[in-house]
Protein backbone atom coordinates (compact mmCIF):
# COMPACT_ATOMS: atom_id res chain seq x y z
CA UNK A 1 0.00 0.00 0.00
CA UNK A 2 1.20 3.53 -0.84
CA UNK A 3 1.87 5.91 2.03
CA UNK A 4 1.55 8.86 -0.37
CA UNK A 5 0.02 8.89 -3.86
CA UNK A 6 0.15 11.97 -6.14
CA UNK A 7 -2.17 11.83 -9.17
CA UNK A 8 -2.38 14.02 -12.31
CA UNK A 9 -0.36 16.79 -10.66
CA UNK A 10 0.02 20.11 -12.50
CA UNK A 11 1.84 23.17 -11.17
CA UNK A 12 3.35 26.24 -12.85
CA UNK A 13 4.96 29.46 -11.66
CA UNK A 14 4.67 32.13 -14.36
CA UNK A 15 6.54 30.65 -17.36
CA UNK A 16 8.12 27.84 -15.33
CA UNK A 17 6.29 24.52 -15.50
CA UNK A 18 7.07 22.39 -12.44
CA UNK A 19 4.66 19.46 -12.93
CA UNK A 20 2.70 18.41 -16.01
CA UNK A 21 0.11 15.67 -15.33
CA UNK A 22 2.67 13.91 -13.13
CA UNK A 23 2.18 10.92 -10.84
CA UNK A 24 4.20 9.80 -7.85
CA UNK A 25 3.93 7.31 -4.98
CA UNK A 26 6.03 6.06 -2.12
CA UNK A 27 5.51 2.77 -0.28
CA UNK A 28 6.60 1.45 3.11
CA UNK A 29 10.34 0.88 3.70
CA UNK A 30 11.41 2.63 0.51
CA UNK A 31 14.40 4.97 0.26
CA UNK A 32 13.63 7.07 -2.80
CA UNK A 33 16.05 9.64 -4.19
CA UNK A 34 14.48 12.59 -6.04
CA UNK A 35 16.88 14.04 -8.60
CA UNK A 36 16.66 16.68 -11.32
CA UNK A 37 18.32 19.84 -12.56
CA UNK A 38 18.56 22.90 -10.32
CA UNK A 39 15.41 25.00 -10.37
CA UNK A 40 13.16 22.24 -11.78
CA UNK A 41 11.09 22.00 -8.57
CA UNK A 42 12.48 19.23 -6.37
CA UNK A 43 12.10 21.27 -3.17
CA UNK A 44 8.66 22.35 -4.39
CA UNK A 45 7.57 18.70 -4.61
CA UNK A 46 8.61 18.22 -0.96
CA UNK A 47 6.53 21.30 -0.05
CA UNK A 48 3.53 19.80 -1.93
CA UNK A 49 3.85 16.60 0.14
CA UNK A 50 4.03 18.62 3.39
CA UNK A 51 0.96 20.68 2.29
CA UNK A 52 2.93 23.93 2.14
CA UNK A 53 2.31 24.26 -1.60
CA UNK A 54 -0.98 23.66 -3.41
CA UNK A 55 -1.29 22.09 -6.86
CA UNK A 56 -2.93 23.90 -9.79
CA UNK A 57 -4.56 20.59 -10.65
CA UNK A 58 -4.46 17.00 -9.34
CA UNK A 59 -4.55 15.54 -5.86
CA UNK A 60 -2.36 14.05 -3.11
CA UNK A 61 -3.69 11.02 -1.23
CA UNK A 62 -2.21 10.16 2.19
CA UNK A 63 -2.46 7.02 4.28
CA UNK A 64 -4.57 7.60 7.41
CA UNK A 65 -2.73 9.11 10.44
CA UNK A 66 0.55 9.32 8.54
CA UNK A 67 3.41 11.24 10.20
CA UNK A 68 5.71 13.20 7.89
CA UNK A 69 8.91 14.95 8.97
CA UNK A 70 10.77 17.41 6.72
CA UNK A 71 14.47 18.37 6.94
CA UNK A 72 14.89 21.62 4.99
CA UNK A 73 17.89 22.48 2.85
CA UNK A 74 18.84 25.46 5.03
CA UNK A 75 20.35 25.12 8.50
CA UNK A 76 18.37 26.65 11.44
CA UNK A 77 18.54 30.44 11.76
CA UNK A 78 17.71 30.86 15.48
CA UNK A 79 20.96 29.76 17.10
CA UNK A 80 20.43 31.12 20.62
CA UNK A 81 18.87 27.87 21.86
CA UNK A 82 20.22 24.65 23.40
CA UNK A 83 20.29 21.40 21.47
CA UNK A 84 17.80 19.91 23.95
CA UNK A 85 15.27 22.74 23.52
CA UNK A 86 15.77 22.79 19.75
CA UNK A 87 15.05 19.06 19.41
CA UNK A 88 12.10 19.37 21.83
CA UNK A 89 10.55 21.96 19.51
CA UNK A 90 10.25 19.24 16.87
CA UNK A 91 7.29 17.77 18.77
CA UNK A 92 4.03 19.24 17.45
CA UNK A 93 1.87 21.19 19.88
CA UNK A 94 -0.98 18.71 19.45
CA UNK A 95 1.32 15.97 20.74
CA UNK A 96 2.25 17.81 23.91
CA UNK A 97 0.18 16.28 26.70
CA UNK A 98 1.05 16.52 30.41
CA UNK A 99 0.40 12.79 30.76
CA UNK A 100 3.01 12.07 28.10
CA UNK A 101 5.79 14.30 29.40
CA UNK A 102 7.92 11.38 30.59
CA UNK A 103 7.50 9.61 27.26
CA UNK A 104 8.52 12.78 25.41
CA UNK A 105 11.62 13.24 27.58
CA UNK A 106 12.65 9.66 26.78
CA UNK A 107 12.19 10.34 23.05
CA UNK A 108 14.32 13.50 23.20
CA UNK A 109 17.11 11.82 25.20
CA UNK A 110 17.13 8.89 22.78
CA UNK A 111 17.55 11.20 19.77
CA UNK A 112 20.33 13.22 21.45
CA UNK A 113 22.11 9.94 22.20
CA UNK A 114 21.79 8.91 18.53
CA UNK A 115 23.23 12.17 17.14
CA UNK A 116 25.93 12.19 19.86
CA UNK A 117 25.74 15.86 20.83
CA UNK A 118 25.76 17.58 24.22
CA UNK A 119 22.18 18.54 25.08
CA UNK A 120 23.24 21.80 26.81
CA UNK A 121 25.35 23.14 23.92
CA UNK A 122 23.94 26.19 22.14
CA UNK A 123 23.36 25.92 18.38
CA UNK A 124 25.54 29.02 17.95
CA UNK A 125 28.54 26.93 19.07
CA UNK A 126 28.05 24.27 16.39
CA UNK A 127 29.72 23.97 12.98
CA UNK A 128 27.57 23.72 9.83
CA UNK A 129 27.83 19.93 9.89
CA UNK A 130 26.81 19.62 13.55
CA UNK A 131 23.92 22.02 12.96
CA UNK A 132 22.78 19.62 10.24
CA UNK A 133 22.89 16.73 12.74
CA UNK A 134 20.87 18.76 15.27
CA UNK A 135 18.30 19.64 12.58
CA UNK A 136 18.03 15.94 11.72
CA UNK A 137 17.44 15.15 15.40
CA UNK A 138 14.62 17.71 15.50
CA UNK A 139 12.70 16.00 12.68
CA UNK A 140 13.38 12.48 13.98
CA UNK A 141 11.94 13.12 17.45
CA UNK A 142 8.41 12.79 16.01
CA UNK A 143 9.16 9.20 14.91
CA UNK A 144 7.80 9.84 11.39
CA UNK A 145 6.48 7.28 8.91
CA UNK A 146 8.10 9.24 6.07
CA UNK A 147 11.27 11.29 6.36
CA UNK A 148 11.76 14.04 3.75
CA UNK A 149 15.37 15.18 3.40
CA UNK A 150 16.41 18.11 1.20
CA UNK A 151 20.16 17.90 0.49
CA UNK A 152 20.95 16.14 3.81
CA UNK A 153 24.70 15.82 3.12
CA UNK A 154 25.30 19.56 2.61
CA UNK A 155 27.84 20.85 5.15
CA UNK A 156 28.59 17.31 6.40
CA UNK A 157 32.14 15.95 6.40
CA UNK A 158 32.88 12.48 5.01
CA UNK A 159 32.84 10.88 8.47
CA UNK A 160 29.39 12.32 9.28
CA UNK A 161 28.04 11.36 5.83
CA UNK A 162 29.06 7.75 6.60
CA UNK A 163 27.29 8.01 9.96
CA UNK A 164 24.17 9.32 8.20
CA UNK A 165 24.25 6.46 5.66
CA UNK A 166 24.34 3.86 8.45
CA UNK A 167 21.60 5.65 10.38
CA UNK A 168 19.24 5.96 7.38
CA UNK A 169 19.67 2.30 6.48
CA UNK A 170 18.48 1.40 9.99
CA UNK A 171 15.57 3.88 9.90
CA UNK A 172 12.29 1.93 10.13
CA UNK A 173 10.17 4.32 8.04
CA UNK A 174 10.31 5.41 4.40
CA UNK A 175 12.64 8.12 3.09
CA UNK A 176 12.31 10.56 0.21
CA UNK A 177 15.49 12.57 -0.22
CA UNK A 178 16.94 15.13 -2.61
CA UNK A 179 20.67 14.77 -3.15
CA UNK A 180 23.39 15.24 -5.75
CA UNK A 181 26.02 13.28 -3.81
CA UNK A 182 26.52 10.31 -6.14
CA UNK A 183 28.25 8.09 -3.61
CA UNK A 184 25.56 8.79 -1.00
CA UNK A 185 22.75 8.08 -3.50
CA UNK A 186 24.43 4.85 -4.61
CA UNK A 187 24.77 3.62 -1.01
CA UNK A 188 21.29 4.62 0.21
CA UNK A 189 18.54 4.56 -2.41
CA UNK A 190 16.28 1.67 -3.39
CA UNK A 191 14.70 3.67 -6.22
CA UNK A 192 15.31 6.93 -8.10
CA UNK A 193 12.63 9.37 -9.26
CA UNK A 194 13.79 11.85 -11.89
CA UNK A 195 11.98 15.20 -12.20
CA UNK A 196 12.56 15.87 -15.88
CA UNK A 197 10.73 18.63 -17.76
CA UNK A 198 7.61 18.44 -15.60
CA UNK A 199 7.42 14.63 -15.47
CA UNK A 200 8.25 12.36 -12.53
CA UNK A 201 9.91 9.25 -13.95
CA UNK A 202 10.68 6.28 -11.68
CA UNK A 203 13.83 4.23 -12.23
CA UNK A 204 14.47 0.99 -10.29
CA UNK A 205 17.70 0.25 -8.47
CA UNK A 206 20.68 2.36 -7.44
CA UNK A 207 22.43 5.36 -9.00
CA UNK A 208 24.75 3.38 -11.28
CA UNK A 209 21.77 1.53 -12.75
CA UNK A 210 19.89 4.82 -13.20
CA UNK A 211 22.77 6.38 -15.17
CA UNK A 212 22.84 3.45 -17.62
CA UNK A 213 19.06 3.52 -18.14
CA UNK A 214 18.88 7.33 -18.33
CA UNK A 215 21.67 7.57 -20.92
CA UNK A 216 19.95 4.95 -23.05
CA UNK A 217 16.61 6.77 -22.70
CA UNK A 218 18.22 10.07 -23.76
CA UNK A 219 19.88 8.35 -26.74
CA UNK A 220 16.53 6.96 -27.92
CA UNK A 221 14.84 10.33 -27.37
CA UNK A 222 17.48 12.10 -29.49
CA UNK A 223 17.00 9.57 -32.32
CA UNK A 224 13.22 9.98 -32.19
CA UNK A 225 13.57 13.79 -32.15
CA UNK A 226 15.75 13.73 -35.28
CA UNK A 227 13.19 11.53 -37.05
CA UNK A 228 10.40 13.85 -35.91
CA UNK A 229 12.27 16.95 -37.15
CA UNK A 230 12.95 15.26 -40.50
CA UNK A 231 9.28 14.36 -40.90
CA UNK A 232 8.19 17.89 -39.91
CA UNK A 233 10.61 19.40 -42.43
CA UNK A 234 9.18 17.15 -45.18
CA UNK A 235 5.61 18.17 -44.33
CA UNK A 236 6.57 21.87 -44.24
CA UNK A 237 8.04 21.54 -47.75
CA UNK A 238 4.83 19.89 -48.93
CA UNK A 239 2.59 22.61 -47.51
CA UNK A 240 4.70 25.35 -49.12
CA UNK A 241 3.97 23.99 -52.62
CA UNK A 242 0.86 26.20 -52.82
CA UNK A 243 -2.78 26.75 -51.91
CA UNK A 244 -3.92 24.48 -54.75
CA UNK A 245 -1.90 21.60 -53.38
CA UNK A 246 -3.38 22.11 -49.91
CA UNK A 247 -6.95 22.20 -51.18
CA UNK A 248 -6.78 19.37 -53.68
CA UNK A 249 -4.62 17.01 -51.69
CA UNK A 250 -5.18 15.15 -48.43
CA UNK A 251 -6.85 17.45 -45.87
CA UNK A 252 -5.90 14.86 -43.23
CA UNK A 253 -2.25 15.59 -43.99
CA UNK A 254 -2.82 19.30 -43.36
CA UNK A 255 -4.44 18.46 -40.03
CA UNK A 256 -1.54 16.16 -39.17
CA UNK A 257 0.94 18.99 -39.91
CA UNK A 258 -0.83 21.23 -37.41
CA UNK A 259 -0.44 18.49 -34.79
CA UNK A 260 3.27 18.15 -35.64
CA UNK A 261 3.77 21.91 -35.30
CA UNK A 262 2.06 21.88 -31.90
CA UNK A 263 4.26 18.99 -30.73
CA UNK A 264 7.36 20.84 -31.96
CA UNK A 265 6.29 23.99 -30.10
CA UNK A 266 5.57 22.09 -26.86
CA UNK A 267 8.71 19.94 -26.95
CA UNK A 268 11.21 20.73 -24.22
CA UNK A 269 14.70 19.72 -25.18
CA UNK A 270 17.17 18.09 -22.80
CA UNK A 271 19.09 21.02 -21.32
CA UNK A 272 22.77 20.63 -20.51
CA UNK A 273 25.58 23.02 -19.74
CA UNK A 274 27.60 22.97 -22.96
CA UNK A 275 30.63 24.85 -24.27
CA UNK A 276 31.36 26.42 -20.88
CA UNK A 277 34.93 27.74 -20.81
CA UNK A 278 37.07 29.20 -18.09
CA UNK A 279 39.07 32.42 -18.43
CA UNK A 280 42.58 31.02 -17.98
CA UNK A 281 45.50 33.38 -17.44
CA UNK A 282 48.70 32.12 -19.05
CA UNK A 283 50.93 34.85 -17.52
CA UNK A 284 52.68 32.96 -14.75
CA UNK A 285 56.40 32.59 -14.12
CA UNK A 286 57.79 29.84 -11.91
CA UNK A 287 56.95 26.31 -10.86
CA UNK A 288 56.24 26.76 -7.15
CA UNK A 289 52.82 28.27 -6.34
CA UNK A 290 52.87 27.93 -2.55
CA UNK A 291 55.57 26.70 -0.18
CA UNK A 292 54.89 26.15 3.53
CA UNK A 293 57.71 25.61 6.03
CA UNK A 294 57.03 24.45 9.61
CA UNK A 295 53.71 26.30 9.81
CA UNK A 296 51.85 26.44 13.14
CA UNK A 297 48.41 27.98 13.62
CA UNK A 298 46.41 28.15 16.84
CA UNK A 299 42.89 29.39 17.59
CA UNK A 300 42.08 30.06 21.27
CA UNK A 301 45.19 28.06 22.26
CA UNK A 302 43.93 25.07 20.26
CA UNK A 303 46.39 23.75 17.68
CA UNK A 304 44.77 23.75 14.23
CA UNK A 305 47.94 23.29 12.15
CA UNK A 306 51.13 21.85 13.62
CA UNK A 307 54.61 22.04 12.07
CA UNK A 308 53.29 21.62 8.52
CA UNK A 309 55.60 21.77 5.53
CA UNK A 310 54.61 21.18 1.91
CA UNK A 311 54.80 22.53 -1.65
CA UNK A 312 52.06 23.21 -4.21
CA UNK A 313 53.40 23.26 -7.75
CA UNK A 314 51.96 24.75 -10.92
CA UNK A 315 49.32 22.36 -12.33
CA UNK A 316 48.70 20.49 -9.05
CA UNK A 317 45.14 19.30 -8.38
CA UNK A 318 45.02 19.19 -4.58
CA UNK A 319 42.18 18.02 -2.30
CA UNK A 320 41.88 19.04 1.37
CA UNK A 321 40.27 16.20 3.35
CA UNK A 322 39.17 16.26 6.98
CA UNK A 323 36.35 16.54 9.50
CA UNK A 324 34.39 19.76 9.99
CA UNK A 325 36.30 22.28 12.08
CA UNK A 326 39.70 20.64 11.51
CA UNK A 327 41.19 23.72 9.80
CA UNK A 328 40.73 23.29 6.03
CA UNK A 329 39.22 26.75 5.46
CA UNK A 330 41.81 28.24 7.82
CA UNK A 331 44.62 26.77 5.73
CA UNK A 332 43.06 28.24 2.57
CA UNK A 333 43.02 31.67 4.27
CA UNK A 334 46.71 31.22 5.12
CA UNK A 335 47.47 30.37 1.47
CA UNK A 336 45.61 33.44 0.21
CA UNK A 337 47.29 35.71 2.76
CA UNK A 338 44.08 36.48 4.66
CA UNK A 339 45.58 34.92 7.82
CA UNK A 340 49.21 34.68 8.97
CA UNK A 341 50.69 31.65 10.79
CA UNK A 342 51.98 32.11 14.34
CA UNK A 343 55.10 30.12 13.44
CA UNK A 344 56.80 29.10 10.24
CA UNK A 345 56.94 30.70 6.83
CA UNK A 346 54.86 30.67 3.67
CA UNK A 347 56.09 31.54 0.19
CA UNK A 348 53.46 32.74 -2.31
CA UNK A 349 54.42 32.68 -5.98
CA UNK A 350 54.51 35.85 -8.06
CA UNK A 351 51.95 36.63 -10.75
CA UNK A 352 49.22 34.51 -9.18
CA UNK A 353 45.65 35.23 -10.27
CA UNK A 354 43.35 33.42 -7.85
CA UNK A 355 39.65 32.72 -8.42
CA UNK A 356 38.03 31.73 -5.12
CA UNK A 357 34.72 29.84 -4.81
CA UNK A 358 33.40 30.72 -1.35
CA UNK A 359 30.87 28.22 0.05
CA UNK A 360 29.10 31.13 1.81
CA UNK A 361 28.59 32.91 -1.57
CA UNK A 362 29.75 36.18 0.00
CA UNK A 363 30.72 37.66 -3.40
CA UNK A 364 27.09 37.50 -4.60
CA UNK A 365 24.84 40.43 -3.74
CA UNK A 366 21.41 38.94 -2.89
CA UNK A 367 19.65 42.26 -3.52
CA UNK A 368 20.97 42.60 -7.06
CA UNK A 369 19.87 40.78 -10.20
CA UNK A 370 21.62 37.86 -11.90
CA UNK A 371 22.83 40.24 -14.62
CA UNK A 372 24.14 42.83 -12.14
CA UNK A 373 26.13 40.13 -10.33
CA UNK A 374 28.02 39.28 -13.52
CA UNK A 375 30.51 41.88 -14.78
CA UNK A 376 28.54 44.63 -12.97
CA UNK A 377 25.66 44.24 -15.44
CA UNK A 378 27.71 45.16 -18.52
CA UNK A 379 26.25 44.18 -21.88
CA UNK A 380 29.45 42.44 -22.98
CA UNK A 381 32.21 40.49 -21.23
CA UNK A 382 35.73 39.35 -22.21
CA UNK A 383 36.51 35.62 -22.13
CA UNK A 384 39.95 34.33 -23.19
CA UNK A 385 40.59 37.52 -25.16
CA UNK A 386 37.27 37.46 -27.01
CA UNK A 387 34.30 39.73 -26.48
CA UNK A 388 30.85 38.18 -26.12
CA UNK A 389 27.38 39.13 -24.90
CA UNK A 390 26.73 38.62 -21.18
CA UNK A 391 23.26 37.19 -21.95
CA UNK A 392 24.83 34.55 -24.22
CA UNK A 393 27.43 33.71 -21.56
CA UNK A 394 24.76 33.25 -18.86
CA UNK A 395 22.66 31.15 -21.24
CA UNK A 396 25.46 28.56 -21.18
CA UNK A 397 24.82 28.29 -17.43
CA UNK A 398 21.10 27.62 -18.15
CA UNK A 399 19.89 31.10 -17.20
CA UNK A 400 17.08 32.17 -19.54
CA UNK A 401 16.90 35.79 -20.85
CA UNK A 402 13.58 36.45 -19.05
CA UNK A 403 15.19 35.30 -15.77
CA UNK A 404 18.21 37.63 -15.77
CA UNK A 405 16.51 40.50 -13.92
CA UNK A 406 15.54 38.17 -11.04
CA UNK A 407 17.15 39.05 -7.70
CA UNK A 408 19.73 36.57 -6.45
CA UNK A 409 17.83 36.12 -3.17
CA UNK A 410 14.94 34.54 -5.12
CA UNK A 411 17.16 31.82 -6.63
CA UNK A 412 17.46 28.22 -5.40
CA UNK A 413 20.70 27.07 -3.78
CA UNK A 414 21.73 25.29 -6.96
CA UNK A 415 21.03 28.34 -9.14
CA UNK A 416 23.12 30.51 -6.78
CA UNK A 417 26.02 28.10 -7.11
CA UNK A 418 25.69 28.05 -10.92
CA UNK A 419 25.81 31.86 -10.89
CA UNK A 420 28.84 31.73 -8.60
CA UNK A 421 30.57 29.39 -11.07
CA UNK A 422 29.70 31.73 -13.97
CA UNK A 423 31.32 34.60 -12.06
CA UNK A 424 34.29 32.46 -11.04
CA UNK A 425 35.03 31.25 -14.58
CA UNK A 426 34.81 34.79 -15.95
CA UNK A 427 37.67 36.09 -13.81
CA UNK A 428 41.14 35.52 -15.40
CA UNK A 429 42.93 32.95 -13.23
CA UNK A 430 45.83 30.54 -12.97
CA UNK A 431 44.78 29.24 -9.52
CA UNK A 432 41.30 27.97 -8.63
CA UNK A 433 40.38 27.59 -4.96
CA UNK A 434 37.03 25.80 -4.53
CA UNK A 435 35.59 25.63 -1.00
CA UNK A 436 32.69 23.14 -1.03
CA UNK A 437 31.73 23.79 -4.68
CA UNK A 438 29.46 20.73 -4.98
CA UNK A 439 26.77 21.82 -2.48
CA UNK A 440 23.39 22.15 -4.26
CA UNK A 441 24.81 21.52 -7.74
CA UNK A 442 22.82 19.12 -9.91
CA UNK A 443 24.49 16.06 -11.41
CA UNK A 444 25.00 17.56 -14.89
CA UNK A 445 26.67 20.66 -13.45
CA UNK A 446 28.86 18.50 -11.20
CA UNK A 447 30.08 16.48 -14.17
CA UNK A 448 30.75 19.65 -16.16
CA UNK A 449 32.73 21.13 -13.25
CA UNK A 450 34.77 17.93 -13.07
CA UNK A 451 35.66 18.19 -16.78
CA UNK A 452 36.63 21.86 -16.41
CA UNK A 453 38.94 21.08 -13.45
CA UNK A 454 40.54 18.13 -15.28
CA UNK A 455 41.22 20.26 -18.39
CA UNK A 456 42.30 23.37 -16.45
CA UNK A 457 46.02 24.03 -17.01
CA UNK A 458 46.50 25.97 -13.80
CA UNK A 459 46.50 24.88 -10.15
CA UNK A 460 43.34 23.74 -8.35
CA UNK A 461 42.80 23.48 -4.57
CA UNK A 462 39.52 21.82 -3.53
CA UNK A 463 37.76 21.46 -0.19
CA UNK A 464 34.96 18.92 -0.59
CA UNK A 465 33.21 16.10 1.23
CA UNK A 466 31.92 14.60 -2.02
CA UNK A 467 33.95 11.38 -2.41
CA UNK A 468 33.10 10.90 -6.09
CA UNK A 469 33.98 14.52 -6.95
CA UNK A 470 37.34 14.28 -5.14
CA UNK A 471 38.10 10.94 -6.82
CA UNK A 472 37.40 12.37 -10.27
CA UNK A 473 39.41 15.60 -9.91
CA UNK A 474 42.40 15.54 -7.54
CA UNK A 475 45.86 13.99 -7.86
CA UNK A 476 47.12 14.79 -4.35
CA UNK A 477 45.49 15.08 -0.91
CA UNK A 478 46.29 16.88 2.32
CA UNK A 479 44.60 14.81 5.01
CA UNK A 480 43.88 16.61 8.31
CA UNK A 481 44.49 14.25 11.23
CA UNK A 482 44.15 14.83 14.98
CA UNK A 483 46.07 17.49 16.95
CA UNK A 484 46.81 19.68 13.92
CA UNK A 485 48.80 17.08 11.97
CA UNK A 486 48.43 17.12 8.17
CA UNK A 487 49.65 14.23 6.03
CA UNK A 488 50.24 14.32 2.28
CA UNK A 489 49.05 11.47 0.05
CA UNK A 490 49.58 11.15 -3.69
CA UNK A 491 46.48 10.21 -5.70
CA UNK A 492 42.74 10.75 -5.13
CA UNK A 493 40.51 9.89 -2.17
CA UNK A 494 40.44 6.17 -2.99
CA UNK A 495 44.26 6.14 -2.98
CA UNK A 496 44.21 7.97 0.36
CA UNK A 497 41.84 5.38 1.86
CA UNK A 498 43.93 2.54 0.45
CA UNK A 499 47.16 4.00 1.85
CA UNK A 500 45.58 4.62 5.24
CA UNK A 501 44.16 1.09 5.28
CA UNK A 502 47.54 -0.34 4.26
CA UNK A 503 49.24 1.75 6.95
CA UNK A 504 46.70 0.54 9.50
CA UNK A 505 47.15 -3.04 8.28
CA UNK A 506 50.95 -2.76 8.46
CA UNK A 507 50.72 -1.33 11.98
CA UNK A 508 48.43 -4.21 12.98
CA UNK A 509 50.84 -6.74 11.41
CA UNK A 510 53.77 -5.07 13.16
CA UNK A 511 51.93 -5.10 16.49
CA UNK A 512 50.98 -8.74 15.92
CA UNK A 513 54.56 -9.70 15.00
CA UNK A 514 55.97 -7.79 17.96
CA UNK A 515 53.41 -9.48 20.17
CA UNK A 516 54.43 -12.89 18.81
CA UNK A 517 58.09 -12.04 19.19
CA UNK A 518 57.58 -10.87 22.75
CA UNK A 519 55.54 -13.96 23.56
CA UNK A 520 58.24 -16.13 22.00
CA UNK A 521 60.95 -14.42 24.04
CA UNK A 522 58.79 -14.64 27.13
CA UNK A 523 58.09 -18.33 26.58
CA UNK A 524 61.76 -19.09 25.90
CA UNK A 525 62.73 -17.17 29.01
CA UNK A 526 60.11 -19.09 30.98
CA UNK A 527 61.43 -22.35 29.50
CA UNK A 528 64.99 -21.41 30.49
CA UNK A 529 63.88 -20.39 33.93
CA UNK A 530 62.02 -23.67 34.38
CA UNK A 531 64.98 -25.60 32.95
CA UNK A 532 67.27 -24.00 35.50
CA UNK A 533 64.81 -24.94 38.26
CA UNK A 534 64.58 -28.56 36.99
CA UNK A 535 68.38 -28.90 36.83
CA UNK A 536 68.62 -27.57 40.35
CA UNK A 537 66.00 -30.09 41.51
CA UNK A 538 67.83 -32.94 39.70
CA UNK A 539 71.04 -32.02 41.53
CA UNK A 540 69.25 -32.14 44.89
CA UNK A 541 67.65 -35.50 44.07
CA UNK A 542 71.00 -36.92 42.98
CA UNK A 543 72.58 -35.77 46.26
CA UNK A 544 69.74 -37.44 48.19
CA UNK A 545 70.23 -40.65 46.20
CA UNK A 546 73.97 -40.62 46.89
CA UNK A 547 73.32 -40.23 50.62
CA UNK A 548 70.78 -43.07 50.62
CA UNK A 549 73.06 -45.32 48.54
CA UNK A 550 75.87 -44.76 51.06
CA UNK A 551 73.56 -46.06 53.79
CA UNK A 552 72.57 -49.14 51.78
CA UNK A 553 76.25 -49.84 51.01
CA UNK A 554 77.19 -50.03 54.68
CA UNK A 555 78.32 -53.63 55.67
CA UNK A 556 75.75 -54.01 58.44
CA UNK A 557 72.78 -52.51 56.50
CA UNK A 558 71.18 -55.76 55.38
CA UNK A 559 71.70 -57.33 58.83
CA UNK A 560 69.31 -54.74 60.29
CA UNK A 561 65.68 -55.49 61.00
CA UNK A 562 63.00 -54.99 58.28
CA UNK A 563 61.53 -52.04 60.16
CA UNK A 564 64.96 -50.32 60.01
CA UNK A 565 65.78 -51.17 56.34
CA UNK A 566 62.37 -50.67 54.68
CA UNK A 567 61.97 -46.82 55.03
CA UNK A 568 65.46 -46.22 53.56
CA UNK A 569 64.89 -48.60 50.62
CA UNK A 570 61.45 -47.06 49.94
CA UNK A 571 62.88 -43.54 50.00
CA UNK A 572 65.70 -44.57 47.64
CA UNK A 573 63.19 -46.08 45.18
CA UNK A 574 61.04 -42.89 45.32
CA UNK A 575 64.03 -40.63 44.71
CA UNK A 576 65.23 -42.73 41.79
CA UNK A 577 61.73 -42.68 40.23
CA UNK A 578 61.52 -38.90 40.82
CA UNK A 579 64.93 -38.44 39.20
CA UNK A 580 63.78 -40.40 36.14
CA UNK A 581 60.74 -38.13 35.73
CA UNK A 582 62.75 -34.92 36.19
CA UNK A 583 65.34 -36.02 33.62
CA UNK A 584 62.52 -36.73 31.09
CA UNK A 585 61.01 -33.26 31.85
CA UNK A 586 64.43 -31.65 31.37
CA UNK A 587 64.85 -33.33 27.95
CA UNK A 588 61.38 -32.12 26.83
CA UNK A 589 62.13 -28.54 27.93
CA UNK A 590 65.34 -28.46 25.89
CA UNK A 591 63.46 -29.72 22.80
CA UNK A 592 60.75 -27.02 23.27
CA UNK A 593 63.33 -24.22 23.43
CA UNK A 594 65.03 -25.44 20.26
CA UNK A 595 61.83 -26.10 18.26
CA UNK A 596 59.53 -23.30 19.47
CA UNK A 597 58.31 -21.10 16.52
CA UNK A 598 55.46 -18.73 17.42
Amino acid sequence: MSLINIQDACLSFSNLEILNNSTFHIKENERVCLIGKNGTGKSTLLKIITKKQELDHGRVIYKNNIKIAYLKQENPKNLNISIYDFISSGLNEDEINPKKNIEQVVKIKKIIEIIKLNKNTLLSHLSGGLLRKAALGRVLVREPDILLLDEPTNHLDIKTVKWLEIFLKKFSGSILFVSHDRNFIQNICTRIVDLDRGKLISWPGNYNNFIKLKNESNRIENIQKKLFDKNLEKEEKWIRKGVKARSTRNEGRVKNLKILRKEHEDYKKIEKLNNVKINESKNYLGKIIFKLENVDFLINNKTIIKNFSSIIQHGDKLGLIGNNGCGKSTLIKILTGEKKPQKGQIYIGTGLKISYFDQNRSVLDPNKSILENIAYGKEKIMLNGREQYTIGYLKKFLFKPNQLQSLVKTLSGGECNRLLLARLFLKPSNVLILDEPTNDLDLDTLQLLEKIIINYKGTVIIVSHDETFINNTVKKCWCFEKNGLINTYLGNYDHLKKEKNNFKKNIQIKIKNNFKKNIQIKIKNNFKKELHSVLSTIEKIELNIIKLQKKTNEPNFFKKTLEEKLPILKMLAQQEKKLEKKILHWENLEKSIINSKI
